[in-house]
């Protein structure tokens, strides 16, 4: 089974996101399962309670319709009361049919305030996929970058943690979260960089390596030929592809 660890939603059209083409469109470049990380970024850097609350319905109702085809993380933002984030942690994921957490850069990895998210995830046994990149222009204010992130994984060691964006974080990322085994890295980012995903394996080994795409912002198979066109073996691939995807989201590998 090939899982894409990093999705957003198509973009709405006349009150209607067609979930169903974007599945298609994976389909066709041999794409299982699309782990839908909600509407991040319609709302700005720092959405309110109320646009979180619709971000997750939206993803859960997503995930009831194509039971099949999509996967569901709820996005959260650890600037907004304890109390909210754990209602809504216990609605979309306790109770309800999402898998993991989605951060971007409302607040940054080495904030305090995100002691009650990562508290929470442990508590449920779910990974947290988290923002990163190294810039040297377009920084987002909280924004974090590889070296935020293993701070963050080395105060909650017992939290799964995906660190977004391997081409954006690059071999500098790599190496700051080389020490934390609880960090996997997926293999999103910026344009294809020949190398990069087997220097990634040779560091981390193809165990904390996961494949994302980051559609709809990028294209299916740009994104998924840099795994396919890496030199490695058929084990480290289908690893990546989706076999660690399936033990992090406890998934059954059917397909």
């Amino acid at each position: 089974m090939v899982i894409d660890i990093h999705a957003h939603p198509p973009p709405e059209r006349d009150g209607h996101r067609d979930f169903q083409g974007l599945i298609d469109l994976a389909r066709r470049q041999g794409i299982d399962r699309l782990c839908m990380l909600g509407r991040v970024g319609e709302n700005g850097p720092d959405p309110t309670p109320e646009q979180i609350v619709l971000a997750n319905t939206e993803t859960m109702d997503a995930v009831k319709a194509y039971p099949d085809d999509l996967v569901g993380f709820a996005y959260l933002n650890p600037a907004h009361d304890p109390a909210f984030i754990r209602d809504e942690m216990d609605r979309t994921l306790a109770t309800g049919t999402l898998r993991g957490i989605k951060l971007w850069v409302a607040v940054n990895a080495r904030d305090a305030r995100l002691d009650t998210v990562m508290t929470h995830a442990g508590d449920l046994g779910v990974p947290v996929l988290h923002h990163a990149w190294y810039k040297t222009v377009g920084l987002v204010y909280n924004e974090s970058s590889p070296a935020d992130i293993a701070c963050l994984a080395r105060r909650f060691p017992q939290v799964p943690i995906i660190m977004a964006h391997l081409t954006g974080c690059g071999c500098r990322g790599v190496a700051d979260v080389q020490d934390c085994p609880n960090v996997l890295v997926d293999t999103s980012g910026s344009q294809p960089e020949q190398g990069i995903v087997e220097w990634a394996v040779a560091q981390l080994g193809a165990e904390r390596l996961v494949y994302g795409s980051d559609v709809v912002g990028r294209d299916f198979g740009t994104q998924i030929g840099r795994v396919l066109g890496a030199r490695l073996t058929a084990r480290q691939r289908d690893l990546i592809l989706g076999g660690n995807a399936c033990r992090l989201l406890r998934l059954e590998a059917t397909r």
